[in-house]
């Protein structure tokens, strides 16, 4: 997994390519600690570079998701289609995090 980031006024948006998978936990705890330590209320997870995820890469989203309500900031993902839409479905994921 790689990923990018975009910072505005109000919204932290990071683009994720590649595949999610619990091989990418420690990379993750950057993407943590770039959503903690900015100042946008609002985090914007595009997933549409993404080929695949799997159980351990939708903790990882939810541990994303927890550590920004504890901010109070809200997380959001977009671009969920294909295999990780799939995935994303079978979870229910979206009761938890909006998808735009």
């Amino acid at each position: 997994m790689e990923f990018k980031t975009h910072e505005d006024a109000d919204r932290l948006t990071l683009s994720f390519s590649g595949m999610l998978t619990f091989d990418d936990h420690e990379t993750f705890r950057s993407v943590v600690t770039s959503i903690v330590d900015s100042p946008a209320p609002t985090t914007v997870l595009d997933l549409s570079g993404l080929t695949m995820i799997d159980s351990a890469g939708i903790g990882m989203l939810l541990l994303a998701n927890d550590r920004a309500s504890k901010q109070g900031k809200q997380l959001r993902l977009r671009g969920v289609t294909g295999h990780v839409a799939k995935v994303v479905e079978l979870s229910r994921l979206e009761q938890l995090i909006p998808i735009d």
